[in-house]
């Protein structure tokens, strides 16, 4: 590959990363084009991107952006072995983490290698265990059910209160009529 190709995915990547810090490494060797595909358009459904990447690139993208951590690109470089995709998360990274580790239930060719969480490196336990935790929407229905329960508890009260003076009522209204 000539060199300015090269310079030219160099700066992609790093104006990627500048952009979208969070990021989740994964293998994709042996994906089909409709697997591979498939898997674009799910990430993609969730404001992210996921790019196959040279490693050698990704690590001197890593080493030259500013902001970021030498150990995190260390860290990261260690993981660079083989064909690597990179799910870029920007603040989507828990429901990103979450699709590829559903994805790669149903395709094994799909393993997460590690990331990038605010600048820290995550290795694969990290990553996975970040997929477990709620997604945002999860969270705000969790917390929209704490705030409703007290209120369906008053009305679910009032209720039984109207009813029983009605019955009492009713039954008054028996005895005098």
């Amino acid at each position: 590959m000539a060199a300015p190709q090269k310079t030219e995915q160099l700066n992609e990547l790093k104006e990627i990363l500048s952009s979208q810090e969070n990021f989740i490494l994964t293998t994709y060797s042996g994906l089909s084009v409709t697997e591979i595909t498939d898997l674009r358009g799910k990430i993609r459904g969730k404001d992210a991107r996921f790019k196959v990447v040279k490693n050698t690139l990704f690590k001197r993208a890593l080493q030259e952006l500013d902001g970021f951590d030498e150990k995190l690109a260390e860290s990261t470089s260690a993981v660079l072995k083989g064909p690597i995709a990179v799910a870029f998360a920007g603040a989507e990274l828990p429901s990103i983490a979450k699709l590829l580790v559903d994805f790669g239930k149903t395709n094994d060719k799909v393993e997460i290698k590690a990331g990038c969480l605010e600048g820290q490196f995550l290795d694969q336990a990290s990553v996975k265990a970040i997929a477990n935790l709620p997604t945002k929407e999860e969270l705000l229905v969790i917390i929209a059910r704490g705030f409703n329960a007290p209120a369906t508890k008053m009305a679910i009260g009032m209720k039984q209160i109207m009813s029983g003076l009605a019955r009492g009522i009713q039954e008054i209204g028996k005895k005098n009529g």
